[in-house]
């Protein structure tokens, strides 16, 4: 399995950032520590695990200054819409039949309008 296509862009940001900040120990860092997990999943047979996107998203919250109590609270924001469009997808829509995690790269197999295509209903009218 390739890098996380959002993991991907965002390494080389906590780079940049931590070149501008002075903070390349930070980065340094995240660099080893990816590199020997990568290297021990390897070893374990497990190749696919590569870091994902909140791997990388800790040290540039940090090197921004964001209090490390707010991490979670960030990551679970970042991904409300997508855990409710999961669940709605799940019980109302055409989803596999067996709950599974959704990946990045995972295909929509719902019904999709286009573009600007989609109507709004108010909720008593569906």
């Amino acid at each position: 399995m390739a890098m996380d296509p959002r993991a991907k862009y965002l390494k080389p940001m906590a780079t940049r950032l931590a070149k501008s900040k002075n903070m390349g120990k930070w980065d340094e860092l995240s660099k080893l520590v990816e590199a020997v997990a990568v290297e021990e999943f390897d070893k374990r047979g497990k190749s696919e695990i590569k870091p994902n996107v909140d791997f990388y998203s800790a040290p540039v919250y940090f090197m921004m200054g964001i209090p490390k109590d707010l991490f979670t609270p960030i990551f679970a924001i970042s991904r409300i819409a997508g855990w409710c469009s999961h669940i709605i997808e799940e019980k109302f829509g055409e989803a596999q039949e067996k709950p599974m995690l959704y990946r990045p790269q995972a295909e929509y197999v719902g019904n999709y309008c286009g573009l600007m295509g989609c109507e709004y209903s108010p909720l008593p009218e569906r």
